[in-house]
């Protein structure tokens, strides 16, 4: 499987795939595309001192192309479109983005959401008085007769809805259809009587459902306030574990030092088709290590240079 490329060691592994430096578009002379540096830089800011490094095989081919004297400038031509990528804000919502997995900041306890449920609970009164006027509003209109004579006609409806349902819904249905057959057999030829007294019983009903709601509601807060503190406290992990510079910064040095430890005046001897280092313990060197000594020593300090200054501006990144 290929490796992704590292943003670092990318800038000098690319100084390779030049066939000339033109500035006015230094990726579509490298065949690199933004994909390749954005998922470099995301994948390697956290390798934590670690580079994988792969060149595609068009970036190979432009390598041997490569006019010597292009090299050092094509290094920080693109290690500054590398740079200023890792330091956009589009790179540190990704950044931020590929962390979210490893903290638990669950968005429902949030502080937006705590006072949303604060400000629910704080309107159950104002939402019952508005269902009571909308109810009174509406019967205004409504005949006593009529109204009676339709309520009483539609009892046995009522009583098989309740017998149809199950549980607390049927207690409920069966108390209601109760209520309503003694609201009617008590105001018998009271029809405005009967209308006054259900709206008070509907209005009795809306109070009773508001209250619960409310203390349901309270006890929903209270349980959300105490995710709410570890909703903070995993913010605030994710808050700082986001900051970019700490992890670049360790690249950074990393990066340089591994430039430094390339020793470019190695011995090679050729075995089969293949050419290993008379050292053994240069066979032994990381993969990175090996691609710098491939690149040659003014690209790979070229890079070493620019990544060196980055280092130096690296405390004013936001």
């Amino acid at each position: 499987m290929t490796k992704p490329l590292t943003s670092l060691a990318l800038v000098a592994a690319l100084a390779t795939s030049l066939v000339a430096l033109r500035s006015t578009d230094v990726l579509t002379d490298t065949g690199v595309t933004m994909a390749n540096i954005e998922e470099a830089a995301l994948t390697n800011l956290k390798a934590d001192g670690s580079f994988y490094v792969e060149p595609t095989a068009l970036m190979r081919r432009m390598a041997r192309r490569i006019p010597t004297d292009a090299q050092a400038a094509t290094v920080r031509a693109l290690g500054q479109v590398v740079r200023t990528y890792v330091e956009s804000d589009a790179f540190r919502q990704a950044y931020r983005q590929s962390l979210s997995g490893q903290y638990a900041v669950n968005e429902t306890y949030s502080d937006s959401n705590i006072a949303q449920r604060e400000a629910e609970v704080g309107m159950v009164d104002e939402a019952v008085d508005a269902q009571s006027a909308a109810l009174r509003q509406t019967m205004s209109a409504v005949d006593p007769v009529m109204f009676y004579t339709m309520m009483k006609a539609q009892v046995p409806q009522f009583e098989a809805q309740a017998a149809a349902a199950t549980g607390a819904e049927r207690t409920q249905l069966t108390q209601e259809v109760a209520d309503l057959k003694r609201m009617l057999a008590a105001n018998a030829g009271k029809p405005a009587e009967f209308k006054k007294q259900y709206v008070a019983y509907q209005e009795g009903r809306f109070r009773k459902g508001g209250k619960q709601y409310e203390a349901n509601a309270n006890q929903e807060l209270a349980d959300a306030k105490i995710h709410n503190a570890e909703y903070r406290k995993q913010k605030a992990a994710l808050a700082a574990a986001s900051d970019v510079r700490p992890p670049l910064r360790k690249q950074l040095q990393a990066f340089v030092a591994l430039c430094d430890e390339v020793d470019f005046g190695a011995k090679l001897y050729a075995s089969g088709s293949k050419q290993y280092f008379v050292n053994p313990a240069y066979e032994r060197k990381p993969g990175a290590w090996k691609l710098l000594f491939r690149l040659g020593k003014t690209p790979t300090m070229a890079a070493r240079q620019f990544a060196g200054e980055w280092l130096t501006a690296l405390p004013t990144l936001r």
